[in-house]
């Protein structure tokens, strides 16, 4: 794919956030034919936005989630430092056109992961991890039919749109994430829950694999990003007058207003 080619997949992403409407699939003259050019329109995305990349999500985790949009493994995102946000959070009328919350762990990493001899495991990771931060992504895709587009569309159109944080802990460690309890709420009315073990049977496998993979696209994974892991509750969509709250039992809430 050519940066041209890349660049104006871009515009029509953006242009399709900032009007708050969806497509199904992209022109073929900007169509990404293999993962790695999805990626590539994700790289233009920013660029073309004019924000910078803090981070990153790792998104399908589970065996639901890759049925719901036909394909076999997860894809990651780029989360640009204009989507990060911290609770408790309101968010203006209009920002998204069609949100919907996942709870999930975010970890900030206090070390890169630039690789070695072995691809990384979740025991490899765990050191790089400074701290670990309940969290709500908020989901607003600009595909409509995803299960139709493909899975190199879906990774052209994967950047974060919002990721609130709550508070970090530090002594994480303490926890057993595979088992940690996630409840998700909207205005009291319980709409998903889940542990760890929903993320590729434990977070820090989800870790693992966007590490190998950013070594793969030559980006390895620096100090000071922050990674979302992959839902633990499952998709809520939410309107506008309502309130949504990821429990985190001992690890906090993170708050989100429409």
């Amino acid at each position: 794919m050519t940066p041209e080619a890349a660049e104006q997949a871009a515009e029509i992403l953006l242009q399709c956030r900032d009007e708050g409407s969806k497509i199904d699939q992209l022109p073929e003259s900007c169509r990404p034919s293999t993962r790695t050019e999805g990626y590539q329109v994700q790289d233009a995305v920013l660029r073309v936005d004019g924000t910078f990349q803090v981070g990153w999500k790792v998104a399908a985790t589970n065996h639901t989630t890759q049925s719901m949009l036909g394909i076999n493994q997860p894809f990651a995102g780029r989360l640009p430092s204009a989507a990060l946000a911290v609770s408790p959070l309101d968010v203006q009328q209009g920002r998204f056109a069609n949100p919907a919350l996942e709870g999930e762990f975010a970890v900030m990493l206090g070390a890169g992961l630039k690789g070695g001899d072995e691809p990384y495991d979740s025991g490899s990771v765990a050191d790089a991890v400074a701290a670990v931060i309940p969290a709500v992504e908020i989901v607003d895709s600009r595909i409509g039919d995803r299960k139709a587009a493909g899975e190199n569309t879906l990774i052209a159109a994967g950047t974060v749109a919002g990721l609130v944080l709550g508070t970090p802990s530090t002594d994480w460690r303490q926890y057993d994430l595979r088992s940690h309890r996630v409840a998700l709420s909207i205005d009291g009315s319980l709409k998903g829950e889940g542990d760890g073990a929903e993320v590729l049977g434990d977070p820090l496998n989800s870790l693992a694999w966007l590490a190998n993979l950013c070594i793969d696209l030559g980006c390895p994974l620096a100090a000071g990003q922050i990674v979302t892991l992959g839902t633990c509750t499952g998709l809520a969509p939410i309107e506008a007058g309502s309130e949504g709250i990821a429990d985190f039992g001992p690890l906090g809430e993170v708050r989100v207003n429409f």
